[in-house]
């Protein structure tokens, strides 16, 4: 694989992000438990694993940028589908939570909840077209 390819350097930064994802989010876990911080600190450290969250978000960003016309096209199609399937369901589960009793969902899996719908997306398009 060329190092230097679209996909070569999106693997990379995805990978670099994940890297610092998983330290940010075992280190806060253990910061959090251990030493008690309240406050800012808290606010802080309970965020933290989110940054890295947006740096994946600006690799795959970057990524559409680099590649040919119709593979954006392709890529951000599904985007946009899977952006708009996580915003219904969200939408729909919080009336369901407000109104009908259901279970709490947490926010932060809205982002897993996101690429999932992604890959089901792009595998049902694919085999649309």
């Amino acid at each position: 694989m060329n190092l230097k390819s679209p996909a070569a350097r999106y693997s990379t930064g995805m990978a670099v992000w994940m890297v610092l994802y998983a330290a940010a989010l075992f280190g806060s876990i253990t910061l959090i438990q251990s030493q008690a911080p309240t406050g800012a600190l808290l606010y802080a450290l309970a965020v933290l694993p989110a940054l890295p969250i947006g740096g994946t978000i600006l690799a795959f960003l970057a990524y559409i940028e680099r590649v040919d016309e119709y593979l954006r096209a392709v890529l951000v199609r599904r985007f946009i589908i899977a952006t708009g399937l996580t915003l219904f369901i969200c939408t729909a589960w919080g009336f369901l939570e407000n109104n009908a009793g259901a279970h709490h969902f947490s926010l932060y899996l809205v982002y897993p909840l996101f690429w999932g719908l992604f890959g089901a997306t792009s595998l049902i398009l694919r085999k649309a077209s």
